[in-house]
């Protein structure tokens, strides 16, 4: 009994101390290190809403393709005044009427935007969700990629390119793979408009829908997108969330070769690898030019889609360089 009451007293007297103690530092402006973590904690960055969005299917499972923070990070309103600056000596220059960027950080989700709301003519960044259709087709059934198409001869009329590079020769069989290298590569409308022909309208206007991007009816010149929307196919093929990781590299490699070499990569450091599409379509005496690409800057792989419609496309394509080099330098030191 007496044993057993000085076991309890001991234990009394110490929880007694710790709480005097505990009291003691509150009372005197101190905290215990453990309990200044948990009160100091930063909660500034925290994202106050997050969309999900899931592959829609009739399956019981809906996979996971993008988590977008919608709230735009503060630590670029910096860059976001150096690129606004940039942008406006071009419009006050008469050669540009409005530029949009959307910039994202792929390690952290974090990014930012300028004119964000603007839409514009994609014309041949259309040819990256086209190659995201093929592919899928390719998971979904095997033996897409080596399926022959045969090249009878050119369309009547295409748009007009400034940019160009190496086409298909009519009267020959090409596999849905060499398509799709011309297509990526060379920026073929020839081999575009060959692959076209061989797409299932519903199934393509499903990949816009299942990332929440209003969707392109084939060869609709009218069609216009976002720049943060247009950054939606980059990321399915960066993070592998709508093709397997294979497909997605394949898909990759190609952008990475592609043979336009002014815009987002002409003032970076040799070597950066950039996986990337560039567009360009007029309409009246306009004419809207935009690029979008991964800059896999060393630790530190980003998002850039600048968007432009204006007289001169030569100050347009000059534009996105200088854009893309402040870009790469504002995140040099992160």
């Amino acid at each position: 009994m007496i044993r057993k009451l000085t076991v309890f007293h001991v234990v009394f007297l110490i929880i007694f101390c710790g709480f005097v103690v505990i009291l003691s530092l509150y009372l005197s402006g101190s905290k215990p290190a453990a309990l200044k973590k948990t009160q100091t904690s930063d909660t500034s960055q925290c994202p106050s809403y997050i969309t999900l969005i899931r592959e829609n299917d009739a399956s019981l499972t809906h996979p996971l393709l993008l988590a977008d923070v919608e709230t735009e990070s503060p630590n670029y309103l910096h860059l976001k005044v150096t690129l606004s600056k940039s942008i406006q000596k071009y419009v006050m220059k008469g050669s540009v009427q409005s530029a949009s960027v959307y910039m994202r950080q792929l390690n952290d989700a974090s990014w930012m935007s300028i004119n964000g709301d603007q839409t514009y003519l994609p014309g041949s960044l259309m040819k990256l969700p086209i190659m995201i259709y093929f592919l899928k087709e390719e998971e979904l059934h095997g033996g897409v990629l080596n399926k022959e198409l045969f090249y009878e001869k050119p369309h009547e009329s295409f748009p007009e390119q400034a940019y160009r590079g190496d086409s298909i020769k009519p009267g020959r069989k090409y596999k849905i793979s060499e398509l799709l290298r011309y297509m990526i590569e060379e920026s073929d409308n020839n081999a575009t408009h060959l692959l076209s022909k061989n797409i299932k309208a519903d199934d393509f206007r499903r990949i816009f829908t299942d990332l929440d991007i209003p969707p392109d009816e084939l060869n609709d010149v009218k069609y216009q997108i976002v720049a943060k929307n247009y950054a939606k196919f980059l990321r399915i093929l960066y993070n592998a969330t709508f093709l397997e990781e294979k497909l997605s590299q394949y898909a990759l490699n190609l952008l990475a070769n592609c043979k336009f070499t002014d815009g987002i990569v002409r003032k970076l450091p040799p070597g950066i690898t950039v996986a990337r599409k560039f567009g360009e379509r007029g309409i009246d005496n306009l004419m809207d030019f935009s690029e979008g690409g991964i800059v896999y800057k060393d630790g530190n792989p980003y998002i850039l889609v600048v968007m432009t419609r204006g007289t001169n496309q030569k100050d347009q394509v000059e534009l996105i360089s200088e854009l893309s080099l402040e870009v790469f330098q504002s995140l040099k030191g992160i």
